[in-house]
């Protein structure tokens, strides 16, 4: 009797176990990698990133880098790099970044697409001056979701 009354726990635990973690997996919304790097791009256009949080499309930190295209190549302030928790520090660091609303946020016009771990924008027509384009964003996989590494923007100085 025991044995048996041990067998029934053993396999509640087991099958409790695997509904956790098939939870745990479906956490993410089911979208091509596409339509979830132009998520990402549209909320920072839109100044919204920290309503991403909630997702959690990163792992433990992502990683910012900031480069000035007006940098020479020597120049050691042409890349600004940060490191950041959440949406909402990043968001709330570009915020304190602006001066009466500049420089503005933007999305690169063109999106080339993912691949290799890369999501891509370029410039059709070029850029404006006092804009911050998002540029790029590095992306890993943990049980079948992405999430961001590293965002790269574009400041048009």
């Amino acid at each position: 009797m025991r044995t048996k009354f041990a067998f029934s726990i053993a396999t509640l635990a087991v099958f409790l176990a695997g509904a956790v973690r098939v939870e745990a997996q479906q956490k993410c919304k089911k979208q091509t990698l596409g339509a979830w790097a132009k998520t990402l791009a549209e909320s920072y256009e839109a100044k919204s990133l920290a309503t991403l949080d909630a997702q959690r499309p990163y792992a433990g930190t992502f990683r910012l880098v900031i480069e000035h295209s007006l940098a020479g190549d020597d120049d050691s302030d042409r890349f600004v790099r940060g490191r950041f928790s959440s949406f909402a520090r990043f968001e709330q660091w570009l915020t304190r970044r602006e001066i009466e609303g500049f420089p503005a946020r933007q999305v690169m016009q063109t999106f080339v697409g993912c691949s290799r771990g890369s999501c891509k924008w370029e410039a059709t027509y070029g850029i404006l001056h006092n804009q911050l384009y998002f540029k790029r964003l590095t992306y890993g996989m943990r049980n079948g979701c992405p999430y961001v590494k590293s965002i790269y923007l574009l400041d048009g100085d």
